[in-house]
C-alpha cells in the first residue's frame, strides 16, 4: 500500500476507516491542512462520491453484504486513482483527493469506476453520483473545499440522467439562496410573502375550466420571486415543508369558501403534497381541519403526490394514498413518466388521475416517439380506469393531438399562466360561460372513459394505436341529438352523408332537415334502457343506409351521453352485395300500387306503377295540377277536397310536427270503374337528400291489407 506508506508518519489510528482501511474525513482534512503533497493549493481537486440506492442493497443483502460492497468500492477506487488519496467519510460516501487531474481524464476514471462497481452489485443497479471541486487557492478553510464538492454532488441527486457535476459560481449563488431560504423562512410566513398562484385545468372536449392547481410562490423583498425549485427542496431538506403545505391548503380552502359565497363558478383545486408531509405530521388530519374551518367539501380538494415521492416512499406512502381515497378524496399522481418506476406505481397503487409530465411535450414537434408514448400512456390509463391530464400544453397542435387521442384534461400556458386571486377578473375568469358546472364533473369523467385509441371502444379489448374506426360522442337532450366529439374517421363518415363537419351535423339535427333525427334519438334511448346499455340499428340518411352501434355512458338530469360507432353500409357494399340490396328494394315496391316522388320546388315524378293506376308525370310535372288531375279520375267526389289538402306539399312539415309522427296517412274511396267499393290508403313520407326536401307518396288498397291480416291470423292459429 504505497499510498499509506507515503502518509503514515502523520496519521493516527483514528484517521483510518476500520471497514475499508482508507482514510476517514478527519484524515482527509488533516492532509488538506498539512504540508505534504496533499495539502490544499490551487491544484487541489476533490471528488465527492455518493451511492444513491445503497439502503436498498443493505435491505436485500444485509449489513454483511453491504460491507462487502463498500470494501469492493474502496478496492476499485484505489486501483483507478493510485496517485490520489482516497477516503470513506461514512456510510456510502467517499472522497478522492488529488492534484492537477485533467477534466477529461477525471471523467474517464469515474466511468471506469462505475463499470468496475458492477462486479459487486449482485443484480442491483447502483446509481453513483460524483461532485467535483477544483480549488482556487483562496479558500481559508479546507472544510469549505469538501463542502463545495459535496454541494456539487447533492445538486444532482434528484437529476435522473446526470452522474457528474462540477462546482460553479452559479451553484455557489444557488447555495447562498438556499441559506437565505433557511434563515428567512419564518419571517416569510409572518410577512405573508408566500402566495398561492392558480393554474387552469381545462376539459379537453369543452375547452372549459374544470379545475385549478395551487402553486406556491415566494415573493421576497430582497430576491424578488424565489423559485419553488429552490425553496421547496430546501424546506424538504430541513424538514419544514409540511408547514408550507399546510399553509397553502389553508389559503386554498379560504379562497374556495370565497368562491362558494360569491355566486360565481366553483372548480376543484388540486394541492401538492411532499413525501415528508406524511412523515412529519398527520397530513390528512391537517387537511380535514382546514376543510372544517371553511366548510369545504372533500370533492373540491384533490391530492397530488409526485411520482418521485411515490417511488421513494414505497409501502409507507401506499398506505396513506389508500387512506385518502377511502376517506373520499381524489388522489392524483403528478409528473407521470418523469423518470421513475411509472408502470410499477400504476400496478401497485390506485390513482384517480395521472398528470402526464410536460417533458413529453418538449420534443413534441421534433420527436415522433413522444407522440406514440403519449398515445400509449392515455390508452393504458383508460384500460386501467384512470383519468388523464397533460401538463405543459403550449400550442394548438399539441391540444388537437391530445384531444384526438382522448386525453381528458390539459394544463399549460396555452390556456393561461398561473396567477394569484388578486389578478382574476371574476366576471370573466369565474363565469359559467368559461367554467364547467362542477355538478357535471362526474358526467364528463364518464365520457372520458371512452378509448379513442381502441378499435373496439364499446368493448374492453386490446388497443391499436392508429385506427380508422369512426367513433363519436353524442348527447341527447330531450329528443334532440348533438355531437360533442368525433374522431377523424367519424368526420369522414359524416361527409359521405352530406355533413362536412360536426357543426353541420348538429345544424341538421336541430333543423327540420332531421327526417331521421328522431329515429336516431330512439336508437340512443334504446341503449340507455337496454339491459347491457347498448343498441344497434339501421337508418336511411341522404339516400344511404347507415348502421350505428351505441353505448350509453352517463346521464345528468335531462342530458345523456353516448358513444357511437357508425358506418355507411351502402357506400361500403361490394358490387354483388349492392345488386342484392337493390333487388330487395325493388321487391319492396310491390307492397304499393304506385310510388310518386314530390320535390320541394313543386314538381313530381312517378317512380312505380302497378294495376290500374294512371301515370301523370309524362303529361304534367307540376304537383298541384297533377294532384287535381289524379283526384278527378281516381277519387270519389265527396273526398276530393280532403284529398287535395292532404297532398298540399307546402303544409306537410307542419302537419307532421303536430301529429307527432314521421309521416302522414289518410284513406279515400276509389272512383275508378269497378273499384267503387274499395278504400285507398295514401302515405306521405318526407326525407332530406342532397340539401333538398323530397316526399315519397305511396298508394295501396286497404282490402289487400285486410287479406294480409287474415293470412297472418291463420299462421298464428297454427
Amino acid at each position: 500500500m504505497k499510498q499509506m506508506e507515503d502518509v503514515i508518519t502523520i496519521e493516527e489510528k483514528n484517521h483510518i476507516d476500520e471497514l475499508t482501511g482508507l482514510h476517514n474525513l478527519t484524515g482527509i482534512l488533516e492532509h488538506l491542512r498539512g504540508h505534504d503533497k496533499y495539502s490544499a493549493s490551487e491544484d487541489t481537486v476533490i471528488i465527492y462520491i455518493n451511492v444513491m440506492n445503497f439502503k436498498v442493497f443493505n435491505q436485500k443483502y444485509g449489513f454483511a453484504g453491504g460491507n462487502d460492497f463498500l470494501r469492493g468500492m474502496a478496492h476499485e477506487l484505489k486501483n483507478i486513482f493510485p496517485d490520489e488519496l482516497v477516503a470513506r467519510t461514512g456510510g456510502d460516501q467517499f472522497i478522492v483527493l488529488g492534484k492537477s487531474i485533467d477534466k477529461e481524464e477525471l471523467l474517464d476514471k469515474l466511468d471506469d469506476f462505475r463499470e468496475a462497481v458492477h462486479n459487486y452489485e449482485k443484480g442491483l443497479k447502483m446509481k453513483i453520483k460524483a461532485g467535483i471541486y477544483r480549488a482556487k487557492g483562496t479558500e481559508e478553510d479546507p472544510v469549505i473545499m469538501v463542502d463545495r464538492a459535496k454541494m456539487a454532488c447533492d445538486d444532482i441527486i434528484r437529476v435522473y440522467d446526470r452522474d457528474n457535476n462540477l462546482y460553479t459560481e452559479e451553484l455557489d449563488k444557488r447555495n447562498e439562496l438556499r441559506q437565505y431560504v433557511i434563515d428567512n423562512f419564518e419571517s416569510a410566513f409572518k410577512q405573508r410573502y408566500f402566495q398561492v398562484y392558480y393554474q387552469k385545468e381545462i376539459r379537453a372536449v369543452t375547452r372549459k375550466v374544470c379545475g385549478y392547481e395551487a402553486l406556491a410562490r415566494w415573493l421576497d423583498p430582497t430576491y424578488g420571486i424565489i423559485s419553488p425549485a429552490v425553496f421547496i427542496e430546501v424546506l424538504e431538506s430541513v424538514h419544514l415543508i409540511h408547514r408550507l403545505d399546510i399553509y397553502m391548503i389553508d389559503q386554498v380552502c379560504s379562497d374556495l369558501r370565497d368562491d362558494i359565497d360569491s355566486g360565481y363558478a366553483v372548480e376543484p383545486i388540486s394541492v401538492n403534497l411532499s413525501r415528508l408531509d406524511f412523515e412529519l405530521c398527520d397530513i390528512m388530519s391537517e387537511i380535514d381541519k382546514c376543510r372544517a374551518k371553511y366548510d369545504i367539501p372533500k370533492k373540491l380538494l384533490h391530492i397530488e403526490v409526485t411520482e418521485s415521492a411515490i417511488a421513494s416512499g414505497a409501502d409507507f406512502l401506499g398506505k396513506h394514498i389508500k387512506k385518502f381515497r377511502d376517506a373520499g378524496y381524489e388522489v392524483w399522481m403528478d409528473d407521470f413518466g418523469a423518470g421513475y418506476s411509472s408502470f410499477n406505481n400504476l400496478k401497485d397503487y390506485d390513482f384517480d388521475v395521472i398528470k402526464i409530465d410536460m417533458g413529453f411535450l418538449r420534443e413534441f414537434e421534433t420527436n415522433q416517439k413522444s407522440r406514440i408514448i403519449l398515445a400509449s400512456i392515455v390508452n393504458m390509463a383508460k384500460e386501467l380506469g384512470i383519468h388523464t391530464l397533460a401538463e405543459g400544453v403550449e400550442t394548438e397542435e399539441q391540444y388537437e393531438f391530445l384531444l384526438n387521442i382522448g386525453c381528458e384534461k390539459m394544463q399549460g400556458y396555452l390556456f393561461g399562466k398561473p396567477k394569484p386571486v388578486s389578478e382574476f377578473v371574476r366576471s370573466v375568469d369565474c363565469s359559467f360561460e368559461n367554467n364547467e358546472e362542477f355538478d357535471f364533473s362526474s358526467y364528463y369523467d364518464d365520457i372520458g372513459t371512452v378509448n379513442f385509441l381502441n378499435s373496439t371502444p364499446l368493448e374492453t379489448k386490446s388497443m391499436e394505436i392508429m385506427i380508422k374506426l369512426p367513433i363519436a360522442i353524442a348527447e341527447l337532450h330531450g329528443d334532440q341529438v348533438s355531437f360533442v366529439y368525433a374522431n377523424e374517421a367519424y368526420i369522414d363518415f359524416l361527409k359521405t352523408i352530406g355533413a362536412e363537419n360536426l357543426d353541420r351535423a348538429n345544424e341538421i339535427g336541430r333543423s327540420k332537415e332531421r327526417d331521421n333525427a328522431s329515429g336516431f334519438a330512439n336508437i340512443l334511448k334504446m341503449a340507455e334502457s337496454s339491459y347491457n346499455q347498448r343498441s344497434e340499428a339501421d337508418l336511411v340518411a341522404n339516400g344511404y343506409v347507415i348502421n350505428t352501434k351505441v353505448r350509453f355512458l352517463s346521464r345528468h338530469g335531462e342530458k345523456a351521453a353516448f358513444a357511437l360507432v357508425s358506418r355507411n353500409v351502402t357506400a361500403q357494399k361490394e358490387a354483388h352485395s349492392a345488386d342484392d340490396y337493390s333487388a330487395v328494394l325493388m321487391h319492396l315496391l310491390n307492397l304499393y300500387n304506385r310510388i310518386d316522388l314530390f320535390n320541394e320546388e313543386g314538381t313530381f315524378e312517378n317512380l312505380f306503377l302497378c294495376g290500374n293506376q294512371k301515370a301523370l308525370s309524362d303529361i304534367e310535372r307540376k304537383a298541384v295540377v297533377a294532384v287535381q288531375m289524379y283526384s278527378d279520375t281516381h277519387i270519389m267526389e265527396a273526398d276530393k277536397e280532403r284529398f287535395k289538402k292532404f297532398f298540399d306539399i307546402t303544409t306537410v312539415h307542419d302537419r307532421i310536427e303536430s301529429s307527432g309522427k314521421h309521416y302522414l296517412v289518410d284513406y279515400y274511396r276509389s272512383a275508378l270503374p269497378g273499384d267503387e267499393d274499395r278504400i285507398l290508403m295514401y302515405i306521405i313520407l318526407p326525407f332530406h337528400y342532397n340539401g333538398k326536401w323530397r316526399f315519397i307518396a305511396g298508394c295501396r288498397y286497404m282490402d289487400e291489407l285486410d287479406k294480409l291480416k287474415s293470412v297472418l291470423k291463420q299462421i298464428e292459429s297454427t
